[in-house]
């Protein structure tokens, strides 16, 4: 497959090097800030895909709409790893209508994370019959991380929205107020330098239980972004998330 890496941060570099011992070649790397040899152009455009059969972006969240336009426009099937942007997330499905769309998104690619979802999701309905049992999420990222809280974290807060009957609403900032019963509260931490560990409690007056995904490293997500890749470029069109691809 020849791929078109957008963002040369540190997961971008990781991917490259895992896409290059799959296999993989790798016709551009595009990234306005980064300084690298390995970097073949500053903007996104249509020259930049020229030659890709699929785009992988470990990037910023600021372009994101524009970036998803020149993917459609140029029929370049996209994996966006990016996270961050989830605010456009409603606006930005329409494009699934435009004949070029060919898009998979997560704000996880590993598929650890994934069947910790369903872990979590299983776990979560059967705390509908205990109401003692209340929730919240924890997560830890290295001090270099961009953006808080992770988009695994706000995920991980919309599968118990999803499946608790008691729960409707995010809370990701700092409170300063008692917190409302229906909320689920994400409290996040930077430091150090942990791949990410995020955990779902549910806590009662007399137990408490946990669960707990801990990366190791970067390698689960950038395997996941390519069989993502793999996947959206085996004739699919429209715009996926990576449950379609999973399940």
């Amino acid at each position: 497959m020849h791929i078109a890496i957008v963002g040369f941060g540190k997961m971008g570099r990781q991917l490259h090097e895992a896409a290059i011992s799959s296999g993989h070649e790798v016709v551009s790397i595009i990234d306005p800030h980064v300084e690298d040899p390995r970097v073949t152009h500053r903007t996104l455009t249509a020259q930049a895909l020229a030659g890709a059969d699929a785009a992988i972006e470990f990037s910023a969240a600021e372009g994101i709409e524009e970036r998803m336009n020149l993917y459609c426009e140029t029929s370049t099937p996209a994996v966006i790893a990016t996270t961050g942007w989830y605010d456009k997330l409603d606006s930005l499905k329409k494009l699934e209508s435009h004949p070029g769309c060919a898009i998979i998104w997560s704000g996880n690619f590993s598929i650890g994370v994934q069947l910790f979802f369903s872990i979590v999701r299983k776990a979560a309905s059967l705390m509908n019959n205990f109401p003692e049992y209340d929730s919240l999420v924890q997560e830890w990222f290295h001090a270099a991380k961009a953006d808080s809280p992770s988009g695994t974290a706000v995920m991980l807060g919309n599968i118990l929205t999803q499946q608790l009957n008691a729960k409707d609403k995010l809370e990701t900032a700092r409170l300063d107020r008692r917190r409302e019963k229906q909320e689920i509260h994400i409290s996040s931490v930077r430091g150090g330098y942990s791949p990410g560990v995020h955990t779902v409690l549910f806590d009662s007056p007399v137990d408490t239980i946990e669960l707990t995904h801990t990366a190791r490293n970067r390698d689960g997500f950038v395997s996941g972004a390519l069989k993502a890749a793999t996947w959206i470029t085996a004739e699919k069109h429209g715009f996926f998330s990576i449950d379609d691809m999973l399940f």
